[in-house]
Parts: C-alpha cells; sequence; structure tokens
C-alpha cells in the first residue's frame, strides 16, 4: 500500500476516533459505550487494514485491554478535576492497552515509543486544552494515530 494512501487511512481514521471518544464525554450513559466500543474497534480496523497480523485471540484481548481503558481516567486522588499526573496515567494506560499485541510480536521498541508520545502527548493536550470537545476529541485522534508505530 501506498505511502500516500496510509497516511489519508490514518488520518480518517482518526479523526473517526477522535469524533467516538467526544460523543463518549457528551453525557449521556449510552453514550460512553461508543468511545468504549468505536475508538478500540477504529483503531484495531485501521491497525488490520495497514497490515497488522495477528492471531484472533491476540486482537479480542487487545480489544479489551484498549476497552478497559477507555472506561476510565484513572483518578488517584478525590477532587473533580483530572490533573496533570492523572493525565500521564491515561496515556501510559492508553499506550500500554497494546500489550498483547506487542508481547506476540515482541516489538518492545516501538510499544514503549508509543506509551513516551501517549504519555506526553495525552497530558500536553489535556492540560493546554480548556475546551472539552475538542480535548476529548484530540485525545481519541492520539490514541488512534499512534497505533501505526507497532507497524514499523
Amino acid at each position: 500500500m501506498k505511502t500516500r494512501i496510509k497516511f489519508i487511512l490514518i488520518a480518517i481514521a482518526s479523526f473517526i476516533g477522535g469524533v467516538l471518544y467526544r460523543l463518549g464525554g457528551v453525557g449521556k450513559p449510552w453514550n460512553t459505550k461508543v468511545r468504549d466500543f468505536g475508538v478500540p474497534l477504529v483503531g484495531l480496523i485501521l491497525f488490520a487494514i495497514l497490515g497488522g497480523q495477528a492471531p484472533w485471540w491476540i486482537w479480542l484481548l487487545t480489544f479489551l485491554c484498549m476497552f478497559g481503558v477507555m472506561t476510565t481516567y484513572f483518578e488517584i486522588d478525590d477532587n473533580e478535576d483530572t490533573d496533570w499526573y492523572e493525565w500521564i496515567l491515561v496515556g501510559l494506560m492508553m499506550g500500554a492497552s497494546a500489550l498483547p499485541y506487542a508481547w506476540y510480536h515482541g516489538m518492545w521498541f516501538w510499544f514503549t515509543i508509543r506509551i513516551v508520545v501517549l504519555m506526553v502527548a495525552i497530558t500536553g493536550w489535556s492540560v493546554l486544552i480548556d475546551k472539552d470537545w475538542l480535548e476529548e476529541w484530540g485525545r481519541g485522534v492520539l490514541f488512534v494515530a499512534t497505533l501505526p508505530l507497532l507497524l514499523i
């Protein structure tokens, strides 16, 4: 597949991942499942289209890890707002959610790079952006856009 087509697919899937992540934050109980199921599904479909290969049970385990990460902000204190150090944890866990796939392929370097990128990017984005719709959209974009790192 040509590099330009891959870039377009990554951009489209990342945009959709951002939209689904934001829809999960709109507030109605069913909306959270749009994020929880939708963002990992879009990410893994993109991943498969770009050439990711693994047995079905690795895909399932990876999806379940990603689903679990989407369900929480990893609040470690009692205040209402998510603090910068909690965003670091969110980025860490988002990156680590691809552990089954990384383990199966032994791709520890790019797995670690994705974790670091997400820790820095999610924290920076979430701390600096004041509009909730843009903040949530950006986290979904980052989650999906960094998955292709595992194919390098």
